[in-house]
């Protein structure tokens, strides 16, 4: 019951886990901006920003796994 991770995983956990990666994907795309008007020199805005859209790929990208994860029920 509390062990999120034991075998098999619960449907409902993938689909939570899925809607979390996109919410957090969703808030990485909000915080481009911030980074983009922010007071630091374009070498670090840059570095940023990348590091930021590289987050934002691999949250999406996870969310997607979870939720073919749970239409499988796998």
């Amino acid at each position: 019951m509390y062990n999120l991770l034991h075998k098999p995983i619960e449907k409902a956990s993938f689909e939570s886990w899925a809607k979390v990666s996109d919410d957090i994907a969703k808030v990485a795309i909000l915080a481009c901006p911030v980074i983009l008007y922010g007071k630091d020199i374009v070498y670090w805005k840059l570095i940023n920003l990348f590091l930021l859209g590289l987050s934002i790929y691999l949250f999406l990208v996870v969310g997607r796994i979870f939720r073919l994860k749970s239409e499988r029920g796998n």
